[in-house]
């Protein structure tokens, strides 16, 4: 039975090194900016963040202690330059983030280390 295990060991080792440690969600984290669903405490779209309201739901969810980094993604960097000033005054990182492979329109994602209860996202409603 010993052998059974180093084989399927020894594949799994082989097959990381040709493609790479396997990924959780990876269609999750293309949505969301390159982090978990579980973990954005809110986002919004890029025809959101145009808009007063998208800006102000931003503003407020920056002020959660939970968060710990604001994503944005590298097309919505200067409409987001207000989020990114308020950001610096709370104390919280951000990252410009640019990915070919993301997916969706997700534009700026707030997120915590670790998985947060938030039902439903700015970015999920029909506004």
């Amino acid at each position: 039975m010993r052998r059974l295990n180093d084989k399927d060991e020894l594949k799994n080792t082989i097959a990381a090194g040709i493609y790479g440690t396997p990924e959780l969600k990876p269609d999750e984290k293309r949505r969301y900016l390159g982090s978990f669903r579980e973990r954005v405490i809110q986002a919004v779209t890029f025809d959101q963040l145009r808009t007063k309201e998208g800006l102000k739901v931003m503003t407020q969810a920056l002020k959660d202690r939970r968060a710990v980094e604001l994503l944005i993604h590298q097309k919505a960097r200067t409409t987001a330059m207000p989020l990114i000033v308020e950001a610096q005054r709370c104390g919280l990182d951000f990252t410009i983030v640019s990915d070919p492979r993301f997916v969706g329109d997700i534009a700026v994602a707030l997120v915590a280390a670790q998985a947060v209860d938030t039902a439903e996202l700015y970015a999920e409603t029909k506004r």
